[in-house]
């Protein structure tokens, strides 16, 4: 099947509508990133954002329980509380407060997801029946990534259903995913200045899921669609500036890094580029040719398009193990055409591909 995508750039704006939590029961347990990496001032912009967070909660030992456990370089027990220290949302929100930023040379975040399931999250403590979930929020990515992974794997399979929230462009969309298991329960801001525009959402998401007691498998393997560390994706760029133009390459080129960026770090995503760059030929002298027979030999290579070569290379040996392609990636192509004169002349060639199984 040959996929069709249409990008329509615009800017859009929508409204969260949340629903209320009044007298619903939940264990909370929220695993604060403390370390170095983080300025004191974000720092303090993030135990303002879990603040906010929280005042959307009715708070209290028959309704929704929190407990927090800080980390870095390991985990900070003197600036932690658990399930049943505080029993009013005045008093968790005033204990949120009071964290300092320990500034940690290292971002054990398996270590602090290991302390919310095995301490504050036990069976000896949450209430049976009762809805558990477990929130991350970190700026950067863990040095012991198997660990992290392995660790919120455990939280998940003890019924801890978990959320990640990524600040900045140091964590990358694999670490995230690795934490929660699933993307509906990834978050990220750009910045922690950006981090109160994610509170609706992220309280209705959290909300939504109170009730619930197990945990959906990891990344669905009936959906191949689904990005996921199990079904990653290799992309090409295809184009020909000597087709398109300055005009027409330039827009090609920002539209490619603006794509690219979005995922950057992000481990799920390998990209590759096939062009030509016009800069393979200088041209030739005035006395190079004498008559225009010569001229016209030297200039037969312009009639015929570029793109037809470039795919045809991409054909060849664009997906190969020389080229870094994983052969349990889906395999994508990015083609960039001028008009529909160029798309006729390479239709042979995508079909060639879409029966690789290249979409």
């Amino acid at each position: 099947m040959l996929w069709l995508l249409v990008i329509s750039l615009s800017l859009t704006q929508g409204i969260l509508a949340t629903k209320s939590c009044s007298h619903q029961e939940l264990e909370l347990g929220i695993v604060l990133d403390s370390s170095v990496s983080i300025e004191d001032k974000d720092f303090l912009k993030g135990i303002k954002f879990l603040q906010d967070y929280l005042q959307e909660f009715d708070i209290g030992p028959k309704n929704v329980r929190v407990a927090i456990i800080p980390y870095a370089q390991g985990v900070y027990t003197d600036v932690s509380f658990n399930l049943n220290t505080y029993s009013t949302k005045e008093d968790v929100i005033s204990a949120i407060g009071r964290i300092s930023h320990k500034q940690g040379q290292s971002t054990d975040t398996g270590e602090g997801i290991k302390y919310m399931r095995e301490v504050q999250m036990s069976d000896a403590v949450v209430r049976p029946g009762v809805t558990k979930i477990g929130l991350v929020i970190t700026d950067g990515n863990s040095q012991k990534k198997q660990i992290t992974a392995a660790e919120a794997k455990a939280a998940r399979a003890s019924g801890i259903i978990m959320f990640a929230v990524g600040v900045g462009v140091d964590v990358s969309q694999e670490e995230l995913l690795n934490i929660a298991g699933d993307t509906s329960r990834v978050s990220k801001a750009d910045n922690y200045d950006k981090l109160n525009s994610i509170i609706k959402s992220l309280f209705k998401k959290t909300c939504d899921k109170i009730g619930q007691t197990t945990v959906p498998p990891d990344y669905p393997e009936e959906d191949p669609n689904v990005c996921t560390p199990k079904n990653p994706l290799d992309i090409y760029f295809v184009f020909s500036t000597s087709d398109m133009g300055i005009g027409k390459t330039i827009w090609t080129n920002e539209f490619i890094l603006a794509t690219v960026s979005t995922q950057y770090g992000n481990s799920l995503f390998k990209y590759g580029f096939i062009a030509d760059l016009c800069l393979g030929d200088s041209g030739f002298k005035l006395e190079s040719y004498n008559s225009d027979i010569d001229i016209k030999a030297r200039l037969k290579p312009y009639e015929t398009r570029k793109l037809y070569a470039l795919l045809q290379k991409l054909i060849d040996s664009g997906y190969t193990a020389n080229q870094g392609a994983r052969p349990n990636a889906k395999k994508v192509v990015v083609l960039v055409v001028d008009g529909a004169k160029s798309a006729e002349l390479v239709s042979k060639q995508v079909k060639t591909l879409v029966d690789k199984g290249i979409s």
